[in-house]
């Protein structure tokens, strides 16, 4: 890549980024390691989980995050996808009983799977194109002389921080243990070896695999020491913040398990059901020419509600 063609299209690329979040960019402070806390609810009973955050490391995911945390995003959500290494969230809002299609009423496979799709976020995600700092572009556009004259399609998809996209850590590199979070990708079909342009975190610009570049605000939190997800392919970008942290996530689990073992014989495949649902319906990367894909989700009897994500430190 000519120094010419990295001036013009890093140039492009921090242009753009004046279109963050009012929120995100009055921040003119950005230290290392901001912080956050997450408030859970389960069975009527909520924890103030407080993190910490490796901008130092993971730089694009952590302001991705943060500008979604600003922009109340996160507030009022479900854990979509359960596990017992894992729970997912960031994709689907909470509704509860007095709403008329609420997650009370619903749980069996046809009304959760119409719930799902009644409160899925991908749309309320993408309108926030053009507020959250990008860092993936799906084209860039050419004169006859090969000069780029502008981008387009400024995608609000998250560059991936992890070894299997190029961006390596010498010393230090986080890994998945009990607690962390975790912003990750998925496959997007078959054409998921279709290229964008991304700016990384050295501000160097590469073609890549969409694929590596597809984050959006999906998470996911551990919770067991191990998880079957490859760190190669994953970006654990934040850490619970001290002793009182995790013992109020091992609070919350144990609830859980309570719960399980209450209600359902201590089976836990009893607290979930599988649930099959479109998603990737505004993606044009994913499927076969832009289609919508299945995904199938473990979902919880009782709502694992995430209330809130503030940032208390930035």
């Amino acid at each position: 890549m000519s120094k010419k063609f990295k001036h013009v299209l890093i140039s492009l690329a921090l242009a753009s980024v004046v279109t963050v979040s009012a929120a995100a960019s009055a921040c003119t402070i950005k230290t290392k390691h901001p912080r956050a806390k997450i408030t859970i609810e389960f069975n009527d009973e909520t924890y103030d989980i407080e993190y910490t955050l490796y901008r130092n490391m993971y730089p694009k995911t952590v302001q991705h995050f943060i500008e979604l945390a600003d922009e109340g995003f996160y507030d009022n959500m479900i854990i979509h996808n359960y596990s017992s290494t894992d729970w997912y969230t960031g994709g689907y809002s909470y509704s509860d009983s007095s709403e008329t299609l609420s997650y009370s009423g619903a749980y069996d496979s046809n009304s959760m799977r119409e719930y799902l799709e009644t409160y899925c976020k991908e749309e309320a995600y993408y309108s926030l194109a053009g507020k959250l700092s990008p860092s993936v572009y799906k084209q860039l556009r050419y004169d006859g002389d090969k000069e780029i004259v502008s981008n387009e399609d400024v995608l609000p998809t998250l560059i991936g921080e992890f070894k299997n996209n190029d961006h390596n850590i010498e010393k230090g590199a986080l890994t998945a243990d009990y607690g962390t979070l975790k912003m990750y990708y998925y496959d997007k079909g078959a054409d998921n070896h279709q290229k964008v342009a991304i700016v990384n975190s050295f501000d160097q610009i590469l073609e890549h695999d969409y694929r590596y570049n597809c984050a959006t605000s999906i998470f996911a939190i551990q919770t067991s020491e191990s998880s079957s997800i490859n760190e190669n392919n994953y970006c654990v970008f934040a850490r619970l913040r001290n002793d009182k942290a995790r013992n109020t996530l091992n609070s919350l689990a144990d609830a859980v398990t309570d719960y399980i073992s209450d209600n359902y014989s201590n089976t836990s495949r009893n607290f979930t059901t599988s649930i099959t649902t479109q998603v990737d319906n505004l993606d044009s990367f994913a499927g076969e020419g832009g289609q919508a894909m299945d995904a199938t989700f473990s979902v919880t009897a009782k709502p694992i509600i995430v209330k809130s994500v503030k940032i208390t430190k930035y």
